[in-house]
Order: structure tokens, then C-alpha cells, then sequence
């Protein structure tokens, strides 16, 4: 075969250590139940592992078919199906017959949040409850962080009110081939809870309205938005004791609940 030439545009970083690869099969904690998704299968790896567990069937996306030459040989297993293209652009709840409970992936580095945000979109209303993802260190911080801070995210607000996050095990840039220049980090993402919250253009609107200018209040953020006027968004935030200069950020989970209930109210649902 001839040899394949890595486009690291996007994101061809394979891994190749094989006890990263066990730990990451391990963590999906896979039974003969499960449809897995896999993201990203790359030349195969990873695929063969999943395929070596009891799931029920492997959906594999991959974007780039000069790897076909790596995958296609897998089909011959009746439980694999690759689907070719960009997984951004595919409409996943109608491409992936039967819907995966589980996904299990090496996420191309630009575009962790965008996967995810899909996911939650188009997957997680129709049965998605877990995801073990590889993604670069920086962004599990921010997905993993559960204080307020400047960690703090859209994505990772809505990920906390719809389950949690878990930072599972770190992994070098010596695990890859070819090496990435940032350290990677394998987290698991449960998901329980308001599983229709990502595709709430309601929520969206408010998560980005009240991150758009972090140095700003979220008052100052929010007080153009015309579902309340200012004087009742002073009021709105006063009664639910945020302080005046407090910034998106600072808000807990119980914080962003709350807004999202009385907002419930005043406006007549999410």
C-alpha cells in the first residue's frame, strides 16, 4: 500500500499508542446493546478496537477516502458502516440507521465545538447518553471546568445543565503519528437531563447574548435583547439575586437554571 501522507489541516493526527487506544475502548464501557458512532476513523485503528467489543453495530465517518484503501476491508464486518464526508454537513439523525446510544472519537482539534454543538442538536433528543472524546487539553478545560470562571462556555453551560463532564486521562503529543503540537485529553460527557436544551433557539439566544462581550456586565449584554426591556431586565436579574456588575462567566449552574425557568415564565416557555 502506498504509503499515506497526513494532512494535519485537518486534523490527521492518528493515534497509534495502543494502550491509549484500550483505555479509550475501556472508558465507552461497551455491551452488545450499544450503536457506537465514531467519528474521525482515520485509517482504521480505533475501528478495529470497537469492532472487537460486543457492540451491536459501528457507524465510522470519515471525510478524506484516500483512506478507503485502510477502511473499506472492515466492512466485511456486518456491523460496520462508514459513511463518507463531512460530518458537519451530514443530517445524522437520517444518515445513521439505527441511532447510536454512544460515541466514541478522536475529534479533529477544529472543530470540537461544532461536533459537539451537532451532536447535541440532531443526536442527543433522539438517545445519544455518552461520549468518550479526545480533544485537545485547552478545550477540556473549558468543557470539564464546573466553577464559574473564565473557563466558562456556552457549550460547556449547556453541557452542565444537560449532564456532566468528566476529565478521564491526558495524552501526549508521543501517542500520535504524526505528533500534534498540543497535549490531548480524553473526557466523557454524560447526557441525562433537558436533552432537548441545545435546540432551544431560546437558550441559544440567551447563552449568545450573555458571553458576546465577556468584559461587559450581563446586563449590558443582554439589555438590547428586545424579549424584555431594560428596565425589566434590571429587574429580571435583580430578582434573581445577581448583583448588578456580575458577568456571564461568574454564574453557577444553579445560576443559568434559574434563568432559564424564569425566563420559562415571563416569556411562556422554552
Amino acid at each position: 500500500m502506498k504509503k499515506f501522507k497526513a494532512n494535519t489541516d485537518i486534523g490527521q493526527n492518528f493515534l497509534v499508542d495502543t494502550r491509549i487506544l484500550n483505555k479509550i475502548v475501556a472508558a465507552a464501557e461497551i455491551i452488545s446493546e450499544d450503536v457506537i458512532l465514531e467519528i474521525g476513523a482515520g485509517k482504521g485503528v480505533l475501528t478495529r478496537r470497537l469492532l472487537g467489543t460486543p457492540v451491536r453495530h459501528l457507524h465510522s465517518v470519515e471525510i478524506d477516502r484516500r483512506l478507503a484503501p485502510f477502511l473499506s476491508p472492515l466492512e466485511e464486518d456486518e456491523r460496520l458502516t462508514i459513511s463518507w464526508g463531512d460530518v458537519l454537513k451530514m443530517d445524522l439523525a437520517e444518515i445513521l440507521r439505527p441511532l447510536p446510544v454512544k460515541i466514541v472519537a478522536n475529534l479533529p482539534y477544529h472543530i470540537t465545538t461544532p461536533v459537539i454543538w451537532k451532536v447535541l442538536e440532531e443526536l442527543a433528543p433522539r438517545g445519544i447518553q455518552k461520549m468518550i472524546l479526545m480533544v485537545q487539553k485547552e478545550a477540556a478545560d473549558r468543557l470539564v471546568w464546573g466553577k464559574p470562571g473564565k473557563n466558562r462556555s456556552p457549550l460547556g453551560v449547556t453541557l452542565l445543565r444537560m449532564g456532566s463532564v468528566e476529565k478521564l486521562f491526558d495524552v501526549p503529543p508521543n501517542a500520535f503519528n504524526p505528533p500534534p503540537r498540543v497535549d490531548s485529553t480524553v473526557i466523557a460527557v454524560s447526557l441525562d437531563n433537558s436533552l432537548g436544551l441545545a435546540v432551544n433557539p431560546l437558550w441559544r439566544e440567551l447563552l449568545r447574548r450573555s458571553f458576546s462581550q465577556r468584559r461587559k456586565t450581563l446586563f449590558n449584554n443582554l439589555k438590547s435583547w428586545e424579549v424584555l426591556s431594560p428596565a425589566q431586565w434590571e429587574c429580571f436579574l435583580r430578582d434573581l439575586g445577581l448583583r448588578d456588575r456580575i458577568r456571564a462567566e461568574e454564574l453557577s449552574g444553579e445560576n443559568w437554571e434559574d434563568f432559564r425557568t424564569g425566563l420559562e415564565k415571563v416569556k411562556g416557555g422554552f
